[in-house]
């Protein structure tokens, strides 16, 4: 009776030593079990989400606004917890794809890459003939980039300055040819606007091709124009052209040299380019909140910031309200300037 009593005790005794031993191992894999239930849960209220966010570009594909828009879209690939995609609709100088954007659901999975600019000209126009209201069927979502116009001269102009070329004008009225490429183009719009607040006359020599205007500048037929960073550096760095100052409301890194038109005396002067993307009316609060987040994260970076500058495109950010400011201060400045010159950009 003792030996058998005696086993049982060792038994006892060898079966508390291994739960002693396991009692760790067990509490481990209570642990585990409990976090991989909390990190489903975390993945569960935030998900990658398969569904992606198609970016309406109203641009060819291989433009420069596309491609800028793909520069962005490809560093959102890597940034955002979402994928990103790209949808060329262009037609009818960028409206078509504003219209298409317009009218789908604001669930957040539409968004437009929208030159501001342009279409706060044409929303400021009389005749009024757009498919969608710019400030009424739009969430902003953020700011994208700016790419402001060059002031450029020939150098047979012998003008170095804004102000030198205002006195020279002025000095022999309509003497002076202004290259006027496009009725509801920026150049055009830029012009009128500096003709309104400088004062003074000028002879437009009307193009309906912009791409011919710049030749027509380097040959010598036209003396001014506005135009872009990107098209105008080169010519600007041989000598070919001179320019006079920056469009925008700062200077721009690729010509840090040269001042604004407004710190060149004419004040009030400001036609910054803006670039921005909006959402359909009606998409929720947090939904934009997070979109603005993706895309301050991706706009931030340096490699995007960089890759932007080749195309005279300078990376912006902006939160929703602050981009909503913008829009609104774009249609009522040139409203103003339309107004003033008879124009009609529509």
């Amino acid at each position: 009776m003792n030996a058998p009593r005696a086993v049982r005790a060792r038994r006892q005794m060898m079966n508390a030593k291994r739960t002693v031993k396991s009692f760790p191992s067990l509490l481990a894999a209570a642990f585990a079990a409990i976090a991989l239930q909390v990190t489903g849960a975390a993945a569960q209220a935030q998900p990658v989400a398969a569904r992606p966010v198609r970016i309406i570009v109203p641009f060819l594909g291989g433009s420069v606004d596309d491609s800028v828009a793909r520069v962005v879209v490809k560093k959102l690939g890597e940034t955002a917890r979402q994928p990103f995609a790209v949808e060329n609709h262009p037609g009818d100088d960028a409206h078509f794809g504003a219209e298409r954007a317009a009218k789908t659901d604001p669930d957040g999975y539409t968004l437009l890459f929208a030159p501001i600019t342009n279409y706060a000209a044409a929303a400021a126009s009389a005749r009024g003939t757009l498919h969608y209201d710019l400030l009424a069927d739009f969430t902003p979502v953020t700011l994208i980039a700016n790419a402001p116009h060059v002031l450029i001269a020939h150098p047979s102009l012998r003008v170095n300055s804004v102000a030198a070329l205002i006195a020279a004008e002025k000095a022999r009225p309509g003497l002076i040819p202004w290259a006027s490429p496009g009725t509801g183009s920026l150049s055009r719009l830029e012009l009128e606007m500096f003709a309104m607040l400088s004062g003074i006359g000028m002879i437009r020599v009307p193009f309906t091709d912009a791409d011919a205007v710049l030749p027509e500048l380097l040959v010598g037929n036209v003396g001014v124009l506005f135009d872009n960073i990107a098209a105008t550096l080169p010519h600007i760095k041989e000598g070919r052209m001179r320019a006079l100052a920056v469009a925008g409301s700062t200077r721009s890194p690729a010509l840090p040299g040269v001042p604004t038109v407004a710190a060149s005396g004419v004040a009030g002067f400001e036609a910054d380019r803006w670039y921005a993307m909006l959402a359909p009316e009606g998409v929720e609060a947090p939904v934009v909140s997070r979109l603005n987040d993706n895309f301050a994260k991706a706009l931030d970076a340096g490699d995007v910031r960089a890759g932007l500058l080749p195309f005279g495109f300078e990376a912006r950010r902006s939160t929703p309200a602050e981009l909503a400011a913008i829009l609104r201060n774009d249609v009522a400045r040139w409203a103003r300037v339309i107004k003033a010159s008879g124009l009609n950009v529509r």
